[in-house]
């Protein structure tokens, strides 16, 4: 039986844990543990004494822990079985990670289906030892960086995804927005990793989303829409920028569940006169308490608003989508849906009475845009394609080209 009189590191370099190959010493065995490592004493299948950069002699008042676990004399070279597990404690640097598979996503500002993927590098450090031993690597001979990627890999991916689609959905940044602050966003990401990380005995150093992408064909969408946007220059100001407008002032009016989120992304929108940075808007996007998640509250007729849409709250998805006016009922004299002309109860948004023929004068406010086709409210501008009206010769209620003195519309008849 080989009896080890010395005890010190002799693995790999990149080895985050090694264990000393013999296993029997005696009382006057020497452990030797440079400043880059630590030593975990394992008895009988327990972790014991746990030693720090130094030189010690394994004898009974060094090792107070083994010693209760096995009976080791107190004088002699009497031989005793023990392991020896080398922890590496120096930062390990450039650890890659990657999503596992895209996410699919609609971008907020553009109304875009994409699928989205991250990666980047990350540096990490054992800060626990033991813990580091018993809940990762267990008490196997060797433990090296691959290993510890492997097992993180799902971590990361599923926590990385969650936040870059909560943070695009709540906190309402686009594609671009997330690739211009990718250092921002990095060090919010890691703040949700570092609990995850501690549970196992690990520090994360630091944490880099080098890059969020997208498949060539969704980037050429974005890019398009991104192109569209910036060609609409009228009178000094952007389509987009009127909209944003609207968004910021129906933000700051709220004060329901997501107030805190709307002031923030206000804010930004309106380049940082109502406070919000990327960093808090991306904070409180992942907020649980600032972010409704219980179930919504049903209205007085059984059904289930969408999420945002309860009492004192607002639904994001809305701030994007052009505004077009209620449609306005039929009403007669006495308030009710019904028939101006014989009194019977009409459907929702018909046409013709269902009991006389009569047809159904409705005004809803909208207007026919001539260059999309797309029914919005009247204005100066459409809210869909950001065309502009003809301030003349053109039909107030379908909004198309007249004649020179017509005194009603050739497409539906309004008069003038």
């Amino acid at each position: 039986m080989a009896i080890a009189e010395v005890i010190k590191f002799e693995g790999p370099q990149d080895a985050l844990v090694w264990k000393f190959p013999v296993e029997d010493f005696n009382a006057t065995s020497q452990l030797i543990v440079d400043e880059t490592h630590e030593a975990l004493l394992v008895v009988n299948g327990q972790a014991a004494d746990l030693f720090t950069a130094g030189r010690r002699t394994l004898s009974v008042p060094n090792i107070p822990i083994a010693r209760k676990l096995i009976e080791i004399p107190t004088g002699g070279n009497s031989p005793f079985p023990c392991k020896v597990f080398f922890i590496n404690k120096v930062h390990q640097m450039d650890l890659l990670w990657g999503t596992q598979g895209p996410i699919a996503l609609e971008d907020p500002l553009y109304d875009i289906f994409m699928h989205v993927m991250a990666n980047g590098s990350m540096s990490v450090s054992v800060d626990n030892s033991r813990k580091f031993i018993l809940k990762m690597v267990g008490f196997r001979d060797n433990f090296n960086n691959n290993e510890l990627i492997a097992k993180f890999r799902g971590i990361i991916s599923s926590h990385v995804k969650d936040c870059i689609s909560k943070i695009m959905i709540n906190g309402m940044l686009s594609y671009f927005m997330m690739n211009a602050h990718l250092f921002e966003l990095s060090g919010v990401v890691k703040e949700r990793l570092d609990t995850v990380f501690e549970e196992y005995g690990i520090r994360i150093e630091y944490f880099n989303m080098e890059t969020i992408e997208v498949p060539e064909a969704d980037y050429k969408k974005v890019s398009e829409a991104k192109e569209r946007r910036t060609s609409r220059m009228i009178e000094g100001y952007t389509w987009q920028e009127e909209r944003q407008m609207m968004i910021a002032e129906k933000f700051a009016g709220n004060e329901g569940t997501m107030g805190n989120v709307g002031g923030a992304v206000g804010g930004f929108m309106m380049g940082g006169a109502m406070g919000g940075s990327i960093v808090d808007i991306a904070r409180n996007a992942l907020d649980p308490e600032k972010v409704p998640t219980g179930k919504p509250p049903k209205d007085a007729g059984g059904t289930h608003p969408r999420p945002g849409q309860g009492p004192g709250s607002i639904d994001v998805n809305d701030f994007f989508k052009p505004k077009t006016a209620e449609p306005t009922k039929p009403q007669s004299a006495g308030g009710g849906d019904k028939c101006p002309k014989c009194g019977a109860d009409l459907p929702e948004n018909a046409k013709f009475c269902l009991s006389c023929g009569e047809r159904i004068q409705r005004d809803d406010g909208l207007i026919t845009c001539p260059n999309c086709g797309s029914r919005v409210q009247k204005g100066k501008f459409c809210l869909e394609c950001g065309y502009r009206f003809p301030v003349s010769n053109t039909c107030p209620k379908c909004g198309a080209r007249l004649p020179e003195g017509a005194k009603f519309c050739l497409e539906c008849g309004e008069r003038l």
